[in-house]
């Protein structure tokens, strides 16, 4: 019998190794950047209107009224030793960030009263290279990174998930290519939580990005493929077992197993011990993301950026029986870093038909009902410390679940979303402002159907709206004031208007 060793185990040693080779390299360079924050959140009830805390990566409570305090320390790679697209040297260069949230607030979620740390990270970069280790913003997909409404697979909605990751996090030119052909992407292991229906799961990811001409060229096409899989784990009450998983409470694990999850491809094993029908039929792991494809033009004042993401999870986009759904974004910006109006976004987000109301295993064309984020083995959903991973459209439902037979994460998996986002610059002056007030509107409306299996019958719209401004105040050596202002009108969320003012410092070390 073949003993693997423990993925914490394994985790040490890399980090260890890592470690030990940059110091080795040279000495701990000190923070470039310390930023400090008081806020506070208010609303007409008692949930946080919806655009005040979507794609904040879980640092905003659900329930209002809420203060909060943000602190932080960042060091940035040397700046001197990059230049024209590229890295001037292959020797090793680090730099670490540390962010802490503290809420005040009696009505949310347990962890969202605790000491928040959604950025802990330390990274090591050598040329087109980098590793990291700990937890760290992040979005994965082909979008506006500022005004979308969030990527399919990986919004930034929740927490961000620990783990270790290897990358090419810039477009690369290949060399041969003379640059017309750039490559990016990622693998990496993380950790989920130690709680929940699946204690300690695991976390595996990976993209690969192309670009297609060079970053002076007319045109640029991207296209490339994020993936995400949950896998590992035991059943917390062994009393509980569900016929999904072996008796023993024990999901697969192991190289062998981590193979199968690295790879999509189906365990190949009769050992009845180890795998039961579901993770034969399956896979090991549950399994989502999203195949992306963009176009970049540059129209001399303007650019112009299409996007398109194709979802997948259960094997319905290899059939094409799902490839109604996506999310399609174009987006308008004019290359003026001080234009009233900078960026204008629509967006349009459909993932009602999932391939369609039925599920036939040994028919390819009616492999539907995928039931996007939820999962019969891993419970918990496609989600961390109880937040959406993927677009916040699809919402966890927080009530009691022993009113649905599978424990399911999400209750409003089939929806229809038309977003719009604007930004931009107010030209204000005046002896209290340092620079130009910035600004950024959202506008979302969703048709919700819930699923196939509980359907909201009618369906529920939603309206939910968002302006914001950044003014820049000539006190205290320096502040960031920003004030926005949220609403909520519909039938999925609670009627409310919600506010979020704070003042925010950052300094820069010498």
């Amino acid at each position: 019998m073949l003993i693997y060793p423990k993925p914490g185990f394994i985790r040490i040693i890399i980090l260890l190794t890592a470690t030990s080779c940059y110091l080795q390299a040279q000495p701990l360079r000190k923070p470039t950047l310390y930023t400090a924050e008081v806020g506070t959140y208010l609303s007409s009830s008692i949930e946080t209107p919806f655009w005040l805390r979507a794609n904040q990566y879980g640092i905003v409570p659900n329930r209002s009224p809420v203060a909060t305090f943000r602190a932080g320390l960042y060091s940035a790679y040397d700046t001197n030793r990059y230049g024209n697209g590229r890295w001037r040297d292959s020797k090793f260069d680090l730099a670490y960030g540390f962010n802490m949230v503290i809420n005040g607030t009696q009505n949310g979620l347990s962890y969202e009263r605790n000491v928040l740390l959604p950025e802990a990270y330390v990274k090591v970069r050598r040329g087109i290279w980098e590793v990291y280790v700990g937890r760290r913003r992040e979005k994965f997909g082909l979008a506006d990174s500022t005004l979308s409404s969030g990527s399919y697979a990986w919004s930034g909605n929740a927490m961000p998930v620990p783990k270790i990751q290897i990358a090419i996090p810039n477009f690369a030119p290949i060399g041969f290519t003379k640059g017309w052909l750039a490559v990016q992407g990622t693998f990496s292991h993380g950790y989920l939580d130690a709680n929940g229906y699946i204690l300690n799961t695991m976390l595996h990811q990976k993209s690969l990005y192309l670009r297609f001409g060079r970053q002076r060229d007319f045109m640029r096409v991207y296209a490339g493929i994020n993936h995400q899989a949950v896998w590992g784990g035991r059943v917390a009450d062994p009393s509980n077992i569900p016929s999904t998983v072996q008796s023993s409470g024990e999901l697969p694990t192991g190289l062998r197993n981590y193979f199968y999850v690295v790879s999509t491809l189906y365990p190949k094993s009769d050992d009845a011990s180890e795998y039961n029908y579901f993770d034969l039929t399956n896979r090991i792991g549950n399994h989502l993301g999203s195949v992306d494809i963009g176009t970049e033009i540059d129209l001399a004042r303007y650019t112009l950026y299409i996007y398109r993401q194709n979802l997948f999870e259960d094997g319905s986009l290899y059939y094409l029986i799902n490839i109604a759904d996506g999310l399609n974004g174009i987006r308008i910006r004019k290359n003026d870093d001080n234009a009233i109006v900078k960026d204008i976004l629509f967006e349009f987000l459909n993932t009602t038909s999932q391939g369609g109301p039925e599920f036939i295993i040994d028919d390819p064309l009616k492999r539907g009902k995928d039931d996007y984020f939820n999962h019969q083995q891993f419970r918990d959903g496609w989600a961390y410390r109880q937040h959406t991973i993927g677009t916040p459209f699809i919402p966890p439902a927080l009530g009691p679940r022993d009113q649905y037979p599978y424990g399911i994460f999400t209750i409003n998996n089939r929806v229809y979303v038309f977003h719009t986002g604007i930004s931009g610059n107010l030209p204000l002056h005046g002896r209290a402002l340092t620079n130009a007030v910035s600004y950024q509107v959202k506008l979302s409306y969703s048709h919700n159907l819930g699923t196939y299996n509980f359907p909201y019958l009618p369906a529920r719209t939603q309206f939910s709206g968002y302006a914001s401004i950044m003014a820049p105040l000539a006190v205290l050596g320096g502040l960031q004031f920003t004030g926005s202002i949220a609403i909520d009108s519909g039938t999925l969320y609670q009627n409310s208007v919600g506010t979020f003012l704070s003042l925010r410092k950052v300094f820069n070390a010498n």
